[in-house]
């Protein structure tokens, strides 16, 4: 990019802007080689009472660099001249080793800003950065006697079943965990302990799911400590969650019946997998379930990863992966089909159920909430609606909109009974007109 257009670019994970080579200058510096890079605008003239700043010379800039970033990190400057004044890009590279400090403090660039890294997550960049995630770390507490003979040779059999690649099945069964990385040295890691060991909590005791049933924030009606393998947690919390789940039958042509539950159980196993997948395990928290009568919430500590956004799992992402063997174990095991498209099937379920889109935030670690449908059957009924009219809601839950067109041929009527039922499903706040006048005018469900 030339100077204008990076002039003319908003701050983002890979472009920022810096007044004067300062603190906030090598703090941003040392954000971007932790990430993945980028570029720094530095100098130029400020707004309001700011005056024209102009950098120091390349030589002096890379000697402050220099005695203030470690490891070392080299950037290349180009000097412009600018009608603000002078203006120098600082392209920064990504760092080859990672964390770089800067005066002792890690930052990382996550969006526009620069965060400070705790602990764990300074150790975790550092394993990243050698192409090691937490959970290939050898867990010191635990030896193979750990591990359960019988899970390891059905989490193997599984892997054949799936036709991944295989392990030697005459080799002993240390060599073959050894092979997909689970032993290091004969050592059991995290990963291992984790999915295949006899008692996880016994070496890490937070590695473990609450689940309630809530009424009100304070008043819980059911809840369970959920324990065990990452395998057997995944089972025990979907079976929690079905039973505090409601299920009707409903005819879904040629007379077949069908259970339709209060939320999609793909979208709920896709969330919950997620959830277990991609938790930070070095935190000393518990995964959460959290059921109430119109909501469903899955918690998991940690937050996304630096490059990673809110808004991107609304769309195709690449999968980033803070657990590099858990995660290939389950995709070893069909428990996860495709690489960044587990968010994506959560919502197409969630539309083929007709129910709101699910959304996530991220609140001390990354929230998952689904709601019901409040559209239920008992409540369309208490409306008083023409059975015409509960057939054009069926419609727009289905197809996510009706327009006056449609409204007349689905039900037989002619234009102005259409628009005054139309009208009373405005009225009774279950339908919301889009547009005034004209063909793109349609009807969609209300608050969707």
């Amino acid at each position: 990019m030339s100077l204008v257009e990076l002039l003319n670019a908003p701050p983002s994970l890979h472009l920022a802007r810096c007044l004067r080579d300062d603190e906030e200058f090598l703090t941003t510096l040392c954000a971007l080689a932790n990430a993945e890079g980028g570029t720094i605008l530095l100098g130029g003239g400020g707004s309001g009472e700011e005056a024209p700043v102009n950098p120091v010379p390349p030589e002096a800039m890379l000697a402050r660099i220099s005695a203030a970033l470690q490891p070392a990190v080299l950037p290349a400057i180009e000097m412009h001249e600018h009608a603000t004044g002078m203006v120098a890009i600082v392209r920064v590279p990504e760092a080859p080793l990672k964390p770089v400090a800067v005066n002792g403090r890690c930052y990382q660039r996550a969006g526009a800003s620069n965060l400070l890294l705790s602990a764990a997550e300074i150790a975790r960049l550092h394993l990243q950065s050698v192409s090691r995630s937490w959970d290939a770390t050898p867990c010191e507490t635990a030896q193979f006697a750990d591990l359960d003979t019988v899970k390891i040779q059905r989490f193997l059999e599984m892997r054949r079943e799936q036709r991944r690649q295989a392990t030697d099945a005459n080799a002993p069964l240390p060599e073959q965990l050894g092979q997909l990385g689970l032993l290091q040295a004969g050592q059991p890691t995290m990963a291992a302990v984790l999915l295949l060991g006899r008692n996880p909590q016994a070496h890490l005791a937070h590695a473990r799911i609450k689940a309630g049933r809530f009424k009100s924030e304070t008043l819980i009606v059911d809840e369970q400590e959920i324990t065990g393998t990452l395998f057997d947690q995944i089972e025990q919390a979907f079976a929690f969650i079905q039973k505090h789940l409601t299920v009707r039958l409903v005819i879904s042509g040629q007379l077949q019946r069908e259970d339709v539950w209060d939320y999609p159980l793909p979208a709920l196993r896709e969330g919950l997998i997620n959830a277990i997948c991609h938790r930070d395990y070095t935190a000393a928290m518990a995964t959460q379930i959290r059921i109430y009568d119109d909501h469903l919430l899955i918690w998991n500590p940690g937050s996304l990863p630096p490059n990673l956004q809110i808004e991107d799992l609304r769309r195709r992402h690449q999968s980033v992966l803070r657990n590099k063997l858990i995660g290939a174990a389950f995709y070893e095991t069909g428990l996860v089909e495709k690489w960044g498209s587990g968010t994506n099937r959560i919502i197409e379920e969630c539309r083929k159920l007709g129910l709101p889109e699910p959304e996530w935030r991220e609140q001390q670690g990354l929230m998952l909430s689904l709601r019901k449908d409040r559209l239920t059957e008992d409540f369309l009924l208490e409306q008083d609606l023409s059975d015409r009219q509960l057939q054009a809601v069926a419609y727009v839950k289905k197809r996510r909109r009706i327009t006056n067109q449609e409204y007349q041929e689905l039900v037989g009527v002619k234009k102005r009974t259409a628009s005054e039922e139309l009208r009373e499903l405005e009225d009774k706040g279950i339908l919301e007109r889009v547009g005034s006048t004209g063909k793109g005018t349609y009807y969609k469900i209300r608050g969707k």
